[in-house]
């Protein structure tokens, strides 16, 4: 904890991962450090979390300047099985504001940059997560991922992220974005830590490892972009998963009519949630007490002027349920290839494009198949480009196949060796 702390004094001013530092963090390590005995599985292990997930007498500010004193009624549940099984909560982490982008930019912390290349964007939403992770102010984070929020950043920064089965981990406490697909997940440096950070926070399915004999991988070659080291990337990882006897073959092309496309359901769903969440999750006089009056407030980054009150209002019920119903189409297919291809898993970049600047990514739908299908999906490094920066693969698999994603990605771990680690002047 002690180093964490100073790597956060020496850095963070640059990098802008974090929003708060919690004043009792290194008396709660100090605590552990004397205990009788540990806690839990995660005793003395420091924890960054994103700030949009509540901790009782901290505020959740989504990155927003009308939230900064947003005290939450209660903690939640997630953090409460963290604390429980021993961790420390380090801080609160950046994120991009309401966490509506795959870039992390707030009015309250500016832009998160990248430890590898800090003119460029460290990702988003959770970048704040990541990047506290990627530079050692923290061991792991608990960040959410709704189109890609986990998954993009830990790509980005070279890290290990999960993003669970949809509505397997409680998302009680935690700000909302579309709870038809929101989910709390973990980023970490390695598979092994994001599998116990899954573990606490699943109770049903304790920490296990599938073996990887007999597995077989389709690759989803329509997203391997056309940037030559990711696919180098991609290339590094279905050898070091064909070294570890695993069968990898290319997956058939998804039809056009199944590819995310058209309306979102955050536009759909955003409003709605949230103005519940304004309502019904703060301590009286500390946060605006409806999405109308923080649109009012105006005390949030200028670009979401339009896309919050666009979001605010009314809504169509029969466009929200044609996105759902895309969906459940989307599923089907991914579960028809599956099927017939015998594929335990399917594999490809989580990103299409390597960030070139502070701006969003123009990345591709690959974070949406796990989004609309509600599968999990595992990202994992695959070693670097030749400036150094990370590069990454995504895992998916159906539905509560967590195990398996797990084995698949300390195989890829096996086989492309240690995980990229920034070098700070």
């Amino acid at each position: 904890m002690r180093d964490g702390l100073a790597r956060i004094a020496a850095h963070d001013g640059a990098l802008a991962a974090m929003l708060r530092v919690l004043p009792g963090a290194a008396e709660a390590a100090r605590a552990c450090d004397h205990a009788a005995g540990p806690r839990g599985p995660l005793h003395g292990v420091p924890i960054v979390l994103k700030d949009n997930i509540n901790l009782y007498g901290t505020p959740t500010t989504s990155g927003c300047r009308a939230l900064a004193g947003a005290m939450p009624r209660r903690t939640a549940p997630v953090i409460e099985m963290l604390t429980a099984a021993g961790a420390v909560i380090v801080g609160k982490a950046n994120l991009s504001e309401f966490s509506f982008e795959i870039r992390s930019r707030s009015s309250l912390g500016g832009d998160t940059r990248n430890p590898f290349a800090p003119d460029v964007t460290s990702g988003g939403s959770s970048g704040g997560t990541a990047v506290a992770v990627a530079a050692g102010f923290a061991l792991a984070g608990i960040g959410t991922d709704t189109g890609g929020s986990i998954r993009v950043p830990a790509a980005y920064t070279g890290l290990a992220g999960l993003r669970p089965t949809w509505n397997i981990v409680s998302t009680e406490g935690v700000a909302p974005l579309a709870p038809s697909t929101d989910t709390v997940g973990a980023i970490a440096r390695c598979v092994e830590d994001v599998a116990l950070l899954f573990a606490v926070l699943n109770t049903d399915q304790p920490m296990q490892f599938a073996t990887v004999a007999g597995l077989r991988v389709g690759v989803v070659r329509q997203l391997s972009g056309t940037v030559p080291e990711i696919a180098g990337g991609l290339a590094t990882a279905i050898e070091a998963l064909r070294s570890a006897g695993v069968a990898v073959a290319d997956a058939p092309a998804l039809p056009d009519a199944v590819i995310p496309a058209g309306d979102h359901i955050v536009d759909e769903e955003f409003g709605s949630a949230f103005d519940r969440y304004l309502r019904d999750n703060f301590l009286r006089g500390t946060a605006p007490v409806s999405l109308a009056e923080l649109i009012a407030g105006g005390q949030f980054l200028p670009d979401y002027d339009a896309v919050l009150r666009a979001r605010a209002n009314r809504r169509d019920p029969a466009v929200r349920s044609a996105i759902l119903g895309r969906h459940d189409r989307l599923r089907d297919a991914l579960d028809r290839m599956m099927a017939e291809h015998r594929f335990d898993a399917l594999l490809y970049p989580p990103s299409a494009v390597l960030p070139v600047s502070l701006d969003n990514p123009k990345g591709g739908w690959a974070p949406e198949l796990a989004a609309c299908s509600g599968w999990p999906a595992l990202v994992v490094p695959a070693g670097c480009a030749p400036d150094g920066r990370p590069l990454s693969v995504e895992l998916l698999g159906r539905a509560h196949t967590e195990p398996t994603l797990f084995a698949l990605g300390r195989a890829i771990e096996a086989g492309t060796g240690p995980r990229p680690i920034p070098r700070f002047r």
